[in-house]
């Protein structure tokens, strides 16, 4: 009797490791499966802002006074597109102030075709019929927490490039930043009457 018990105390262990081993197995698995979710998940969100933030850049538009000058303007422009990409990343975990290097870190630059100066850093929305690019940088944290500590967060990026459209018509007599007047419907002429014969008798 006590040669069975003795038998059963190994068989118990090795069940109990097993059964651990399975189980962190599961879990690794789950996580990786969360994880690559929350991965996917944010990279489509940070290529859509860059999206809405082109798409946005290339109007024009820009709640700004249209007696400014046009570098003014264009300055009010570039924070708006920076504010466009922003308010598409409604779902990040953005944290305002990160670093370069820290989880959360959130940064859109916009660069065009015409830049004012040869400066490559210098960011500008560009003028109309300019080429422009957003480009959009976020580290994405992780959450796995043997992962989190050897990887904190990943980097992820989003390029958009589309043309301007010809919002500002200079020489035009419109001043910058508003619209031309509606065209006036033109009236259509008043058909002249055409000739009919007259039968014969």
């Amino acid at each position: 009797m006590a040669h069975k018990r003795a038998r059963r105390r190994p068989e118990r262990a090795q069940t109990v490791v097993e059964f651990a081993l399975v189980i962190l197995a599961l879990l690794a698995v789950v996580m990786g499966i969360i994880e690559f979710g929350r991965l996917l998940q944010t990279w489509m969100t940070v290529q859509n802002c860059a999206q809405a933030a082109a798409r946005f850049a290339i109007t024009g538009q820009c709640a700004v006074d249209p007696t400014d000058p046009g570098w003014q303007q264009d300055a009010a422009r570039l924070q708006c597109i920076k504010d466009a990409a922003r308010d598409a990343a409604a779902s990040l975990s953005v944290i305002n102030g990160a670093g370069v290097f820290d989880p959360g870190y959130f940064d859109v630059s916009v660069h065009a075709s015409d830049p004012p100066t040869p400066d490559p850093d210098l960011q500008y929305p560009g003028g109309p019929n300019a080429r422009v690019a957003v480009d959009v940088t976020y580290n994405h944290p992780l959450i796995t927490p043997i992962v989190g500590k050897i990887l904190p967060w990943i980097t992820l990026r989003a390029h958009a490039e589309m043309i301007n459209e010809r919002y500002r018509h200079p020489g035009y007599g419109t001043p910058p930043g508003e619209l031309p007047p509606t065209i006036r419907p033109t009236s259509t002429p008043t058909p002249t009457p055409t000739p009919t014969r007259t039968p014969l008798p």
